[in-house]
């Protein structure tokens, strides 16, 4: 397996599934206690999850909200003010701009992955074509990417795509940054 680095922000994941997906709320917990509201769209970015851990992308969409990125939209949101906005509809703070490149390279990773427009075979060379396809840094990451690492990517956001479609609203999915290898 591809050999992971050692992130350098912990956090525990709680995602509690609401009656609409603008009600989802998600929380990082860490190791001193304290803890953080994250504004995510969760059937977007639970594959950011799995991908960007199994892959070891620590600055990512996953590693910058852990570190403190993104940090804008979080405290826009109210319970009044439930509008769901992304990450990304906000200008990015200067964490979030700094690790820019790696969102990229992740998103690249996670659509390369999912394969979302059908875009040859779901197979390890075919998850590398795609990535190759994203440009340089892209086609870095996936000439590092065993078959193995790539299988492991590819079940777990099905893994977690099952999980999250069979939570009842107000059920909580629990996991962490990053994830533990399977």
């Amino acid at each position: 397996m591809t050999e992971a680095p050692a992130f350098t922000v912990v956090a525990d994941v709680a995602i509690v599934k609401g009656e609409t997906p603008a009600a989802d709320r998600i929380w990082l917990t860490f190791p001193d206690g304290t803890a953080r509201r994250a504004v995510v769209h969760v059937i977007h970015d639970l594959p950011h999850l799995v991908v960007e851990s199994v892959f070891g992308l620590d600055d990512g969409l996953w590693g910058t909200l852990a570190a403190g990125g993104f940090a804008p939209p979080a405290r826009a949101v109210t319970r009044r003010h439930a509008r769901l906005r992304l990450v990304t509809d906000a200008p990015p703070d200067e964490l979030a701009a700094r690790n820019w490149p790696g969102h990229a390279v992740a998103k690249a990773a996670v659509n390369a992955v999912l394969n979302r427009w059908g875009d040859g075979p779901d197979t390890p060379d075919g998850v590398r074509a795609r990535l190759r396809g994203y440009g340089p840094a892209a086609a870095t990451l996936g000439g590092r990417l065993d078959d193995e690492t790539i299988r492991a990517a590819v079940a777990g956001v099905r893994r977690l795509y099952r999980d999250w479609a069979v939570l009842p609203a107000g059920g909580t999915l629990r996991l962490t940054w990053p994830l533990p290898p399977s």
